[in-house]
């Protein structure tokens, strides 16, 4: 009969488990729970942890089924321990705790100890905590200091607080340093954090951290530095015109702000150079505020940076504030960079360009720039007759940039310019609105090269093999119907390839090939043999190119190679070595009508027989009579009667670019003369004749040909007659952040516009910035830079439509120094508004940092490990109670001797 009763025992656990459970969470649900103990209350503030005492049924149930071989007393209490045990545990999950008020004080000074405090004012701050360390009895004192970044300092009470500076001393960040004092306070305590500070804030926001002070139920307490101002003499700004024209005398004024009555000398720059109309001046500086005028101009249009420097007599704390730096934009005349690679022909044009109204600057190839701060002011930049060899790939990424950037880029021609100048498959061929990879006309005659190459002793090895290249890449280069031969020559010439159409490619290479160096070196036998093969074909152009290393016999050269010119056979010679008759080829090379090159680096012959066959294919330049006409309409040729234009020289051939690259004026030949495309928000055009006397010398004489010029530039470069925005800035810490507001011409916001503002300082090391203006509120767009340096910056900016220029912005910010140099004169405004939000004062001495006046805080006392102890005792005696013996065991009786021995 035991069995079916003991069934029972498991319905009824579940049934009293279940029992347990719904009391639990009814209880839990209504948060905490509070009872008394004796005359003490208890809080549990996780009721739900006493769902654990739904297992106590179970423990009984399990009881009932024990195997254990133990007595029904050991039994029993051996399941009393077990769920005594897992009460305590449940409590213990339960999170209880007693409450009671405290009036114990923690303070937490925050000391500054960024530049701007005095040596005088730390020592000061240090006695304060001192003091605060003898009277503390059982409060709470801890040190936080702080600049640009805040750090926890030990504090020893037998020791004199010596409170030492950070490395960052050139900023200070009051809204850090409170949150690093938040986290300090211990509980139980009532929270004060003690600001010693001058309030001059660099980073961060003070006030808007004032909101966690007041959550975590702390005070603030401010008291300003306990010294004097220290003798202190500073620039505040540089008051510029918003805008100068070039040319206009005006009146720069400084501000200068002393804390003593001084004497101090000034110096103003322009641009890096002294200001012209007064470069320097001694003042009076009494305490306080001065405003000093200066005499200027502005001559140069584009950016003038203006740099004043002063000297004081007397004690200064700062020396960093003595320099100021501020730019402003001046304007006048259209600046046009014209970049010519024969130099001696710029005058021409580059006065053409003065007449029109522009202001030419004019460089030589090596002068193109290479970085944007090169371009800053130039509306239009003009590229003329400059090889790619002669231009750095920096120098075409910075014309790419310019491009996208607004800016107009023309490209004109002449012998070293476009296929001509070996810019066929390079990068700045994309850049172009024209291919350069141009297809013969059948009315065209075909040209006759011959390649006379040193193959002398000297020219073994190497050499020898790198000139085999280069003639292999000139048979490669030609047409099929021009004509190719080559002489190898040392003290006799050798016909290693006969002259021949470039179509035999396989004959052509196998006799390149057989060139091999030996022997001494006789120039003339070998031109001699060039002009009778050269002479005996039919070819409007006939070309020599000369390849020499040494030394040789100069008796009947010249008068050799004036007869090959007067025959119609120009040559060009490339000299290769240090050791070269550099005199007589140059010579050759202009009684011949040719081009000189002369290297030390073998490398160099492969390009410059490339250079120089571009140089005479008749299928790039074309030299005739050419007729210009009108092959799409265009604005600025209005005005301009192109059916009247006299003849042009010549030009070089190109191909035009399928749409949207515009061809504007052709050749009577259907070729391209004037070509343009866009790039990013600016043009790319191609004049493919030149602009110099040899091609283009009677549009010079051509009354239109210089309003021709003035109307093509003005309609490429960036409109100035666009709305030209203010670009507002402000810092927040490292962060500029820069804004226009997009207004139309009825003064309405303008939306959904898309843009990018770019950050150019004067400093060449400081690398430019770009970054997109966002809309952030209706016709508000702002961007944010990374601003880590100081000095002086210009930003420009464009919001477009659809790729199309909408409104253009321009500003300048200027900050020379950290911000922590500017004033040190403390911000007790911000300090009492601080004190004010958090419910605080002004900071006590001593003692009365820890009168709680009246405040009480109400401190509880987690209980939750007597109960986990009390688990852990109920576990061992349970363990005792199962394992170990109540009652001493007999010893079994000792058997007789005689048992043992058996």
């Amino acid at each position: 009969m035991r069995r079916p009763a003991l069934r029972l025992w498991l319905p009824l656990a579940c049934l009293a488990s279940a029992a347990i459970l719904a009391a639990v969470i009814k209880v839990a649900d209504a948060g905490e729970l509070t009872f008394s103990v004796g005359a003490r209350e208890l809080t549990l503030l996780e009721p739900r942890g006493l769902l654990l005492l739904a297992l106590l049924p179970f423990v009984l149930w399990a009881l009932s089924w024990s195997l254990a071989n133990l007595s029904q007393a050991r039994l029993i209490t051996s399941c009393a321990l077990r769920m005594l045990g897992i009460a305590a545990v449940a409590l213990a999950l339960a999170r209880p705790i007693t409450r009671s008020d405290a009036t114990r004080i923690s303070n937490v000074f925050v000391v500054d100890v960024s530049d701007s405090m005095s040596d005088q004012a730390l020592r000061a701050a240090g006695t304060r905590i001192d003091a605060a360390l003898r009277t503390r009895d059982d409060h709470d004192v801890q040190l936080v200091t702080f600049a640009k970044t805040a750090r926890v300092v030990p504090l020893d009470p037998a020791k004199n607080t010596q409170l030492v500076r950070h490395s960052e001393g050139s900023a200070s960040n009051i809204s850090a340093a409170i949150s690093l004092g938040l986290a300090l306070f211990p509980p139980d305590h009532l929270r004060q954090l003690v600001l010693l500070s001058d309030g001059l804030e660099t980073h961060g926001d003070a006030l808007a951290t004032a909101s966690w002070v007041n959550a975590s139920e702390a005070t603030i307490l401010t008291a300003l530095p306990e010294a004097s101002l220290p003798a202190e003499v500073a620039i505040d700004d540089i008051v510029l015109p918003p805008t100068l024209k070039a040319g206009e005398p005006f009146r720069l004024r400084v501000r200068l702000r002393s804390t003593v009555d001084s004497k101090a000398s000034l110096r103003v720059f322009q641009n890096g150079a002294p200001n012209g109309l007064e470069a320097t001046r001694t003042v009076t500086l009494p305490k306080g505020n001065t405003d000093v005028e200066l005499r200027s101009v502005a001559y140069v249009p584009g950016p003038l940076t203006y740099r004043v420097e002063l000297t004081p007599d007397g004690a200064d704390r700062f020396a960093q504030n003595n320099r100021f730096e501020r730019t402003v934009e001046v304007t006048g005349k259209p600046r046009v960079l014209y970049v010519e690679g024969s130099h001696r022909q710029s005058t021409p044009f580059a006065d053409l360009l003065r007449n029109a109204g522009f202001d030419v600057d004019v460089r030589g190839a090596e002068g193109a720039p290479t970085d944007a701060a090169g371009l800053s002011g130039v509306d239009f930049y003009v590229l003329s007759n400059v090889p790619n060899d002669a231009l750095s790939l920096r120098a075409v990424d910075t014309i790419e940039r310019y491009m996208q950037a607004g800016g107009g880029f023309l490209m004109a021609g002449g012998d070293a310019s476009f296929g001509l100048g070996g810019y066929r498959n390079t990068r700045m061929e994309t850049l172009l609105p024209v291919r350069l990879d141009t297809e013969r006309r059948r009315d065209q005659p075909s040209l006759a090269l011959a390649l006379v190459i040193d193959k002398s002793g000297s020219m073994s090895g190497q050499k020898i093999e790198l000139a085999k290249e280069a003639a292999r890449a000139t048979a490669d280069l030609l047409s099929p119907d021009d004509y190719l031969g080559v002489i190898g020559f040392d003290a006799i010439p050798t016909r290693v390839v006969r002259l021949q159409t470039a179509s035999n490619r396989l004959g052509l290479m196998k006799g390149i090939g057989k060139l091999s160096a030996g022997g001494g070196t006789a120039l003339f036998p070998a031109l001699d043999a060039a002009y009778q093969d050269l002479a005996a074909v039919r070819a409007r152009l006939k070309h020599v190119i000369l390849l020499t290393d040494g030394q040789t016999q100069e008796e009947g050269i010249a008068t050799l190679v004036q007869s090959m010119h007067v025959d119609g056979i120009t040559v060009s010679v490339i000299g290769l070595g240090e050791d070269t008759n550099r005199g007589l080829l140059e010579d050759t090379a202009r009684l011949g009508g040719g081009r000189s090159y002369f290297t030390t680096d073998p490398h160099n012959i492969p390009r410059l027989f490339l250079r120089e066959t571009n140089a005479v294919a008749r299928s790039s330049a074309v030299e005739d009579y050419i007729a210009a006409r009108i092959a799409s309409p265009a604005d600025f040729l209005k005005g301009i009667a192109i059916d009247s234009a006299p003849y042009l020289r010549g030009y070089v051939a190109t191909r035009a670019r399928p749409s949207p690259a515009q061809v504007v004026l052709e050749s009577d030949l259907g070729e391209p003369l004037l070509a343009r495309m866009r790039v990013g928000l600016g043009w790319s055009l191609a004049w493919t004749s030149d602009v110099s006397p040899r091609w283009s010398a009677d549009w010079f004489r051509w009354r239109s040909f210089g309003p021709l010029w003035s109307q093509l530039i003005r309609e490429h470069m960036p409109q100035r007659d666009e709305k030209l925005m203010r670009i507002e800035t402000s810092r927040q810490g490292d962060t500029l952040i820069a804004g226009l507001d997009a207004l139309d011409a009825n003064e309405r916001f303008v939306h959904e516009l898309e843009g990018e503002l770019t950050l150019r300082a004067q400093d060449k090391k400081i690398p430019e910035q770009r970054a997109a203006l966002k809309e952030v509120a209706p016709g508000r767009y702002e961007a944010r830079f990374d601003l880590t340096s100081y000095g002086s910056f210009v930003l420009r900016g464009t919001l477009s439509r659809e790729g199309r220029p909408v409104l253009s912005g321009a500003g300048s910010y200027s900050q020379p120094f950290p911000t922590e140099y500017v004033s040190l004169t403390p911000d007790q405004d911000l300090l009492l508004r601080l004190a004010a939000a958090t419910g605080g004062r002004a900071a006590p001495r001593g003692a009365a940092l820890f009168d709680p006046r009246g405040r009480r805080v109400d401190a509880q006392t987690e209980r939750w490990p007597l109960a986990l102890w009390l688990a852990v005792l109920a576990f061992l005696l349970d363990l005792a109670t199962r394992r170990l013996r109540w009652q001493r065991r007999p010893r079994p009786a000792r058997a007789p001797a005689s048992n043992q021995l058996r």
